[in-house]
């Protein structure tokens, strides 16, 4: 095949993906992932079902190819922000600014998996950074309180579940405040 045909497919099939993509985000507004059938999306993006088919076996597919690809783009966030809860924070913000998906996905009509992994970084973000001392405020905030191990890990829980409403608000509200605003709020929230 001339390289110059296979570029234009190669190109042609990369729209038609990040166009399913697109139309899942605007259904995930309304419809939850498991109320979506593959028929809704495919006329929804205005293709066929049989077109559908030739990119994917089935939404499941379609969200576990999506996923993969975002979990490699969030580790790369996670790794590189290691030692910095808020600089993570902020890079994610900025990542849900720009991917409509990704938001959708993270929204009450998302899907756990997504949902769960997020929480868990955060988790290791905030377990880290007490065990190391490298937040003082995060540590600061707990020693003051004299927690129990136990209670330590309620708290923790609890901060993670309150950054992941956050998050959900934001995007509920359709993120009308920048990236930088929101996480500015979630720590100023933090560190109270």
């Amino acid at each position: 095949m001339c390289t110059k045909v296979k570029k234009k497919m190669d190109k042609r099939k990369e729209n038609t993906n990040k166009n399913l993509e697109l139309t899942l985000a605007n259904l995930l507004e309304t419809c939850s992932f498991d109320d979506i059938t593959t028929t809704q999306l495919a006329e929804a993006a205005d293709i066929s079902r049989s077109g559908f088919y030739t990119h994917y076996k089935d939404k499941y597919e379609m969200i576990d190819i999506y996923q993969n690809k975002l979990f490699s783009q969030l580790e790369y966030i996670f790794d590189k922000h290691n030692d910095n809860t808020k600089g993570a924070a902020l890079e994610i913000f900025e990542f849900l600014y720009r991917e409509p998906l990704f938001a959708a996905l993270l929204s009450q009509n998302g899907t756990r998996e997504i949902q769960e992994y997020i929480k868990n970084k955060f988790k290791r973000l905030l377990v880290k950074d007490i065990n190391l001392g490298v937040s003082k405020d995060i540590q600061y905030r707990f020693e003051v309180r004299n927690l129990s191990e136990s209670e330590m890990q309620y708290a923790i829980t609890y901060l993670v579940n309150a950054l992941f409403g956050v998050c959900q608000m934001w995007i509920e509200r359709g993120k009308k405040e920048s990236p930088e605003q929101v996480t500015n709020v979630i720590f100023k929230m933090m560190h109270n």
